[in-house]
């Protein structure tokens, strides 16, 4: 049994403290109590004023995680007299009710929401550090992603909910396990009334400017580069040339996967309809020519489908798409390639997973995840799960969620084998979606374990890009901007130089990284496993 105490400022009593209290609650064993400090801190009037301004112009509905739900906390049984298990100081306020262990979670060094706030004014990566007296040199961090940088309720949403993600990851933890954590802490100035309007102003600013450039240019949407390459790819040229697919005005195409049968070659993409404000899933037959057909819609279901991961195996052709909307992972198989596809399975029920993407290894298959919790983005966490067959129990992994980072997390496209590595395609989201892709080489994958390292990286100018593959010689990409009436784009690939061996750092909660501009190594672990002389783990093709 854990008891554990929330330390909260009553004058900022917020949603996302309740969904703590209530995923804490959830674990058999854990008392929830709760305990107010005698100061306050509210957040300053500009702040509120701020975010009631967003809820108006953007139409926030409630359950966001900034939302008062002051009722809801103050029914919280109150914290016992004598020593808790665990303090979460929330308040950031002396004294704290007596506790064994206490963790204070930070945002870019600042306790406190405002702390999300005052990144966002400074244009700086979003930072949770949550600093745990267990390991008082050591704090375990993460980089969360956002919707939107220049809304504040937007990016506040995906801070704190990663938060919430941390905090749990933490208790569930072995604190006495983790690798040694160097770098100097974040430290960010408080924000005060005038940078916060001068910074307001700026963003509606900014809103109306980007409204009338899309009136004028078309606006900005996504579209997909392909091109036929034999003999080498984009990663062995450094350089290559795309050409451009886009839809019409009524939709956009993003999210390509290419695949080969009986001498054809297709795409299969997501085709966004703004009609319906959803996507389903089109192919577009390609000719080595150079030739393309029209996108022609071969699934569709009430809810939105992206990311069509295709694949063969025991003779027959699959795709799992993305079909977060739905809160599952569902499997369909071809019955008249590539037009008529039947749902045959929902192989994970109940998690709204994003980009799941297939890997065999070993005899059994894993799938990458990227699931969305509490308000969180589900660009900045990544979850695997494992089964003995495609369509057996699919088992979360021990270590799960084994990253939360912007920049290295979410799927990018298929796992692919390169130079005798096994890398994975990644989404760089720590400044918007679809930044940029990132290779990490897979470093070991198991029940237990996880590592990955960056190793190169895609980039295709003033264009977005968040999705890589290729197969039988045809490679594709997908690009974000304005791309309406683009017949060719120039894309490049580079390798990112390893870091020098003193300073790569890894941690056991897969989280734990430095903010240096080159990521280093990253692992994750559960906690029963013995790391001492842990061999690496193969990867099959």
């Amino acid at each position: 049994m854990m008891r554990i105490c929330l330390s909260l400022d009553p004058s900022r009593l917020l949603r996302w403290h309740l969904w703590l209290a209530e995923a804490l609650a959830e674990v058999p064993g854990n008392q929830v109590f709760c305990a107010f400090a005698a100061g306050c801190r509210p957040l300053p009037l500009i702040c509120r004023l701020l975010l009631d301004l967003e809820r108006l112009v953007y139409g926030f509905r409630g359950n966001v995680a900034t939302d008062p739900v002051e009722a809801a906390l103050r029914s919280l049984p109150p914290c016992p007299a004598d020593q808790v298990d665990v303090v979460i100081d929330l308040s950031g306020e002396d004294p704290l009710p007596a506790g064994r262990r206490v963790l204070t979670p930070l945002f870019n060094g600042v306790p406190g929401e405002i702390g999300v706030m005052a990144a966002l004014t400074n244009d700086q990566d979003l930072q949770v550090d949550v600093h745990d007296t267990a390991r008082p040199s050591q704090p375990w961090m993460a980089r969360p992603a956002s919707t939107d940088r220049e809304v504040f309720a937007a990016s506040l949403d995906s801070a704190l909910s990663c938060a919430v993600m941390v905090i749990l990851k933490v208790l569930r933890e072995d604190a006495g396990s983790a690798s040694s954590v160097h770098g100097p802490r974040t430290v960010v100035p408080s924000l005060g009334a005038l940078p916060a309007l001068t910074w307001a102003t700026g963003a509606v600013a900014s809103k109306a400017v980007r409204f009338l450039d899309n009136l004028a240019r078309g606006g900005r949407a996504w579209g997909i580069g392909w091109r036929f390459d034999e003999s080498a790819s984009l990663l062995d040229k450094g350089e290559a040339v795309f050409r451009v697919l886009t839809a019409g005005t009524d939709s956009y195409l993003a999210d390509p996967f290419p695949f080969r049968h009986r001498g054809q070659d297709f795409i299969f993409v997501e085709k966004y309809l703004y009609s319906k404000n959803r996507g389903c899933i089109a192919v577009v037959p390609v000719g080595r020519n150079g030739t393309a057909g029209a996108p022609q819609i071969v699934m569709e279901e009430p809810h939105h489908l992206s990311y069509p991961f295709v694949f063969q195996h025991n003779g027959q052709i699959w795709m799992i798409p993305e079909s977060g909307a739905a809160r599952n992972v569902s499997l369909y198989r071809a019955v008249e390639f590539p037009y008529r596809w039947t749902r045959e399975a929902c192989l994970i029920d109940g998690i709204e997973a994003y980009d799941t993407t297939l890997l065999r290894h070993e005899g059994g298959f894993w799938f990458f995840v990227s699931p969305r919790l509490w308000r969180s983005t589900s660009w900045d966490v990544l979850s695997l799960y494992r089964s003995e067959s495609l369509t057996e129990l699919w088992t979360p992994h021990a270590a799960n969620p084994v990253l939360i980072d912007a920049t290295l997390s979410r799927p990018a496209g298929a796992v692919l084998r390169y130079g005798g590595r096994t890398l994975r395609p990644v989404q760089d989201c720590a400044f918007g979606y679809g930044g940029a892709v990132t290779f990490c080489q897979i470093d070991a994958l198991s029940e237990c374990d996880f590592a990955q390292t960056p190793v190169g990286r895609i980039r295709s100018g003033p264009f977005g890009c968040h999705t890589y593959n290729r197969q039988s010689g045809l490679e594709v990409i997908d690009l974000f901007g304005h791309v309406r009436g683009l017949q060719e784009v120039t894309t490049s690939y580079g390798l990112i130089a390893p870091e020098a061996p003193d300073s790569r750092r890894s941690g056991a909660d897969g989280m734990r990284r430095d903010m240096r501009r080159k990521p280093p190594v990253q692992k994750a672990h559960c906690r029963r496993e013995n790391r001492a002389g842990r061999q690496r783990a193969r990867i099959d093709e």
